[in-house]
């Protein structure tokens, strides 16, 4: 190998541990951040399944936000209202 050859090695190797050293931090972020995501609505939708009390609607008005931004789908105003005051539990 040449010293022309060696040089480029050595710059593609010191930049690849620079960009894995910037990168990998990075993406530990977000490994965390869906499994919180998942546990928010997981917990949400047994909120949602149990029956409605009289003072929990402010728990179950939470529980339906977190379902609506964490799955992308919106309720609609009916579905919205009965879960709120759902009566039984089951699905």
């Amino acid at each position: 190998m040449d010293w022309k050859s060696a040089v480029v090695a050595a710059l593609a190797a010191g930049l690849g541990a620079v960009v894995g050293t910037l990168a990998v931090p990075s993406l530990g972020g977000v490994v965390p951040d869906h499994q919180v995501d998942a546990k928010l609505l997981e917990m949400s939708v047994g909120m949602l399944r149990e029956p409605a009390k009289a003072d929990d609607d402010p728990l179950r008005s939470w529980a339906i936000k977190v379902v609506e931004k964490k799955s992308g789908v919106a309720f609609t105003d009916p579905q919205r209202a009965t879960l709120l005051k759902r009566a039984s539990g089951g699905r």
